[in-house]
């Protein structure tokens, strides 16, 4: 297995009937660390993540680009980098097309909340007239927190591929 599993990743109350702003939206968040923010986000992350690669940390992106949209910070970790998928040269319709097919990965099971209608939270709307940051692609950017400067990293650990278990699982 290479990525992980898409099965409900649309799922929403039904009080909210999307995950992309302007909604009424659902705020999601995908990867181990929450920056995507949104289906669209995901899917534009893996087709401009190598057209659009930049040596900034997150919320420094170069003046006249937008992170999220035409500026990739480097990944946290560098070994943890899936090179697998990337540059795949989709237009923004194709983009689309692939947002609503992972939506249809719906099953319909809400264990272990049986009745998605018991959803008590707020779904969230933006107006993208009066918000540059209320669109599909850029849901999220408007609250980007800068990363710290991260400190020189030991030679005995970065750069450095890792190892094979030393020995195999039977």
């Amino acid at each position: 297995m290479q990525t992980s599993s898409a099965r409900n990743v649309a799922m929403v109350p039904p009080s909210c009937p999307t995950t992309e702003a302007p909604g009424p939206y659902y705020q999601k968040e995908f990867f181990h660390n929450g920056y995507i923010k949104s289906l669209k986000q995901l899917v534009h992350f893996y087709n401009t993540r190598d057209v659009y690669p930049f040596d900034v940390t997150s919320g420094n992106c170069p003046a006249g680009t937008v992170e999220k949209v035409n500026c990739w910070p480097k990944p946290e970790v560098k070994n943890n980098e899936d090179m697998t998928i990337g540059k795949l040269g989709l237009t923004d319709t194709e983009e689309n097309q692939i947002v609503a097919f992972l939506q249809t990965l719906t099953d319909g099971v809400t264990t272990p909340y049986p009745d998605i209608n018991t959803f008590t939270g707020m779904c969230t709307t933006c107006n993208p007239a009066t918000d540059p940051n209320c669109s599909p692609s850029r849901q999220g950017n408007a609250f980007l927190i800068p990363t710290p400067t991260l400190p020189v990293c030991a030679s005995a650990i970065c750069g450095v591929a890792p190892l094979p278990a030393p020995n195999p699982i039977p």
